[in-house]
C-alpha cells in the first residue's frame, strides 16, 4: 500500500505539505473521540478519499485480512481490563457478565466499545497513510524533507528505503512462486520446521536485497551522487489555491471537531 499510483485526482494534485496536514488532522480527530460511532464517521471519510483514487478493493482486504485476529484480540483485552471507573457514562461502566468467580474480570460495554474505537481507529489510519503515500510520489517526499531542513542524505536514506519495499516484496513473491515450482513445502509443524520451511526464501531474499543495494550504489555514483553539496531539484514544490482552501477546510474541520468533543463533551465513553 505504499507504492505510488499515479493519477489526476485533486488528493493527486495537492502539495505534499497540504496532505501532510490533511493526514495530522484524521490523526488528532483519530484520538479525539472515544465513542465508536464517531470512530465510523472517520472511517467514512478515509474510505471515501480511497474510493476517490480508486484505490483496488483487494489491496484494501489484503490490508485488513492479516490483522482480524489482532483485532479479536484487542477487543476481548479491552472489555475484561478497562474497570467500569475509567468510563464517564453510566451506560459505558455497565458490566455485562464476569469471567471469573467471586465476580472477578467483568467485561464491561465501555471496554468493548473502547476496543470497538481502537479497531476502527487503526483502520482509519491505516486507510489515511495508504491514501497519503498511494497519491505522493517519492521526488515529492524528497522535497518535503528538504522543505523540513532535513539532511539530503537521510531523506535520500528514508525515501529509499519506502521505495524499496514494494520492489522487496514482488521478489517475496516471485521467489515464493519458484520455490513452490521445485517442490518446496511451506507447512511444517513446530518452531523449528517453520524456520527451516522459509529458509528457502530468506536466503534468496538475502541475496537479492544486498544485489539490488550493489546496483543502486553503482547508479548512484555514475550519476555524480555525493560529488556537490548543494541540491537541485527538477520540480519545487509550492502551494496552488486548492492547497489554502483544502487547509482552511482542514482547520474548520479540526476546530468544529474540538468544540464538539470539549464544548459539548461528545464523543465520550
Amino acid at each position: 500500500m505504499i507504492e505510488y499510483l499515479p493519477g489526476n485526482t485533486l488528493i493527486h494534485r495537492l502539495d505534499v505539505r497540504t496532505k501532510m496536514l490533511g493526514f495530522l488532522g484524521i490523526l488528532i480527530l483519530s484520538f479525539l473521540f472515544q465513542a465508536p460511532q464517531y470512530q465510523l464517521w472517520i472511517v467514512v471519510l478515509t474510505g471515501l478519499l480511497a474510493f476517490w483514487i480508486k484505490i483496488p478493493l483487494r489491496k484494501i482486504g489484503g490490508m485488513m485480512v492479516p490483522l482480524i485476529p489482532i483485532v479479536i484480540s484487542i477487543i476481548l483485552i479491552t472489555g475484561f481490563t478497562f474497570a467500569p471507573e475509567r468510563f464517564d457514562r453510566v451506560s459505558s461502566q455497565t458490566i455485562l457478565f464476569y469471567a471469573l468467580p467471586g465476580n472477578r474480570l467483568g467485561a464491561t460495554v465501555g471496554g468493548f466499545l473502547m476496543g470497538t474505537t481502537f479497531l476502527l481507529r487503526l483502520f482509519s489510519l491505516m486507510i489515511a497513510s495508504s491514501v497519503l503515500t498511494l497519491t505522493t510520489s517519492m521526488d515529492d517526499f524528497i522535497q518535503f524533507f528538504y522543505k523540513l531542513k532535513v539532511p539530503a542524505e537521510i531523506s535520500m536514506m528514508l525515501t529509499t528505503a519506502i521505495r524499496f519495499i514494494p520492489t522487496l516484496d514482488k521478489k517475496r513473491r516471485q521467489i515464493l512462486e519458484a520455490q513452490k515450482a521445485r517442490g518446496t513445502r511451506f507447512n511444517e509443524k513446530g518452531i523449528t520446521g517453520s524456520i527451516r520451511s522459509y529458509l528457502p526464501i530468506m536466503i534468496p531474499m538475502f541475496i537479492n536485497s544486498i544485489l539490488m543495494a550493489n546496483s543502486l550504489s553503482m547508479a548512484m555514483l555514475n550519476r555524480g551522487y555525493g560529488l556537490s553539496r548543494t541540491w537541485t531539484s527538477m520540480k519545487e514544490i509550492a502551494f496552488a489555491p486548492r492547497d489554502f482552501w483544502t487547509i482552511s477546510l482542514i482547520a474548520l474541520s479540526l476546530t468544529i471537531a474540538i468544540f464538539v468533543r470539549f464544548g459539548l463533551h461528545l464523543g465520550v465513553l
